[in-house]
């Protein structure tokens, strides 16, 4: 038997106003927190709330692709 658990990738950052943003591109939802954890946390609480079928997890991203394919 095999459990399937969704995975979407989210830019994590730091805006100006000292609060970190998780932003999920693939599905256009952002979530917030003090810390990137809390924000993390608060994005996987919306996908999980619009996805119904199948569990679903945030992986972090801390650059965007274009970056990560020239370094």
């Amino acid at each position: 038997m095999s459990y399937i658990i969704l995975e979407y990738p989210a830019l994590v950052y730091k805006n100006k106003n000292d609060m970190f943003v998780a932003n999920c591109i693939t599905k256009k939802l952002v979530g917030y927190g003090k810390n990137e954890k809390a924000a993390v946390k608060n994005l996987e609480n919306i996908l999980n709330q619009r996805e119904t079928d199948f569990p679903v997890r945030v992986k972090p991203v801390y650059k965007f692709l274009s970056q990560l394919c020239s370094n």
